[in-house]
């Protein structure tokens, strides 16, 4: 929608075409319309007194408002300190102590992966404890010849190495 915008301020047609003859005519005029004395006047004995008076605005007390409030900081940073002191004081007293008994195998399993040691699953193994429990363990899950089969084929180079006739 186009509306017409209504300026209330105009100037009257031709005002600036005939402005510096006008300004001329009433500077050149004796009668000027600027005043002659001065509107601003200093009281009698305004600069007599200007020290007493200045000296006794000083000397009233005025309440002093801080722009940063200190007490409300110390509140708070005292608030925080007893949060902290509370939350970690809080299991401290515990007597219980973790063991590796607590960790669970899939823990176990998984730090082992996602770490890299260097070491061979040969050496591994010399170091974990093999108990009675685990052992049955391995022994109750029977091995398929196939899958037996496969595993020699992909990572067994000499079969002689294994000794199959000798120990009969």
């Amino acid at each position: 929608m186009n509306k017409k915008k209504n300026i209330p301020f105009k100037t009257p047609k031709g005002y600036f075409d005939s402005f510096e003859e006008r300004l001329m005519d009433k500077l050149s005029q004796p009668e000027s319309t600027f005043p002659v004395e001065s509107a601003f006047k200093v009281p009698d004995n305004y600069f007599e007194t200007f020290n007493d008076s200045l000296q006794n605005k000083l000397e009233t007390e005025t309440k002093v408002i801080p722009l940063f409030p200190y007490k409300k900081i110390f509140a708070i940073a005292a608030s925080i300190a007893a949060i902290a002191i509370i939350a970690l004081g809080y299991n401290w007293d515990s007597s219980q102590e973790l063991s590796f008994n607590d960790l669970a195998n899939t823990d176990i399993e998984a730090y082992f992966e996602n770490n890299d040691f260097e070491l061979s699953p040969y050496e591994i193994a010399e170091v974990l404890p093999v108990t009675d429990t685990e052992f049955s363990d391995f022994l109750s899950s029977p091995i398929e010849s196939d899958n037996l089969l496969d595993y020699l084929n992909e990572n067994v180079s000499d079969f002689d190495e294994l000794n199959f006739y000798e120990n009969e």
